[in-house]
C-alpha cells in the first residue's frame, strides 16, 4: 500500500504540469498476465469512460471466467492514467476436481489500475487489481494483472 502512495505522490504534481487527456487512443486488444491468464478488447466510450470485456483461465480456481467492467480514466501525466470502476462477472470454478461437478460463479468486479500508453508506438501497458466478489462460491480478493495492450 505504501507502494501505491508514493506512486501517487510522485505522479500529481506532474499531473498538474502537464497538459493530459484521458484517452489516448480509441479500442485496444490485449494479453493479461496474472491470476485470470487471458484476453481482453477495451474500448472507449467518451473522454474518460471504457469498457473492458475480459476472458481467462483463473488459474488459483481452476475455471474460465468472463467479465464486463466500466472504467473511469484520469489522466496523470501525457500517457499515464489511473482508472477505477466496476462491472460483473460470471464463470465455471473448479473445473478440473475429479468425480464432482464444476461450480458456478456471477458476481461483481470493482476496479482500480494504472495504465501507460507510448507516444511512439501503438503499446499501451497496464496493471489492475479486480478481486472477483462473488454471490455463488467463494470470492478471490488477490487477483492483480499485468496487461500488454495493442492499441488503435
Amino acid at each position: 500500500m505504501k507502494k501505491w502512495l508514493a506512486i501517487l505522490a510522485l505522479a500529481l504534481p506532474v499531473a498538474c504540469l502537464t497538459p493530459a487527456h484521458a484517452q489516448d487512443y480509441n479500442t485496444a486488444v490485449s494479453v493479461n498476465i496474472g491470476a485470470d491468464m487471458g484476453f481482453s478488447f477495451k474500448h472507449f466510450v467518451g473522454e474518460h469512460g471504457a469498457f473492458e470485456a475480459q476472458f481467462g483461465y483463473n488459474i488459483p480456481c481452476d475455471g474460465v471466467m468472463l467479465s464486463a467492467v466500466y472504467q473511469y480514466h484520469v489522466p496523470l501525466a501525457q500517457g499515464f492514467n489511473f482508472y477505477a470502476g466496476g462491472g460483473l462477472n460470471i464463470g465455471a470454478l473448479h473445473l478440473g476436481r475429479p468425480h464432482e461437478n464444476a461450480d458456478f460463479a456471477i458476481g461483481i468486479d470493482p476496479t482500480i489500475g494504472f495504465e501507460y500508453k507510448f507516444n511512439t508506438a501503438p503499446i499501451a501497458l497496464a496493471v489492475d487489481y479486480k478481486p472477483n466478489i462473488n454471490f455463488t462460491v467463494h470470492s478471490q480478493w488477490s487477483v492483480a494483472e499485468f496487461k500488454v495492450r495493442y492499441t488503435f
